[in-house]
């Protein structure tokens, strides 16, 4: 195996761990926190915030925040 593709492999298990961690604190997290935690984000990437303001803004609509669970 050549150095190259032993660094590209620790590159996608690294990712891979990652991702898991992640998963796992986002099954961890309620609803109202994921909300909580889109709606107070401030992203430095204009589309990203919009994004994120209409998921907040919609699940407001549809009474995931008020009422649902």
């Amino acid at each position: 195996m050549s150095e190259i593709q032993k660094q590209q492999g620790t590159a996608v298990d690294q990712m891979r761990l990652v991702r898991d961690q992640l998963n796992r604190e986002i099954e961890a997290t309620s609803k109202q926190g994921l909300l909580d935690r889109v709606h107070g984000h401030q992203y430095t990437n204009p589309l990203l915030q919009r994004l994120a303001s209409k998921a907040a803004d919609k699940a407001e609509v549809s009474g995931t925040v008020h009422g649902g669970s």
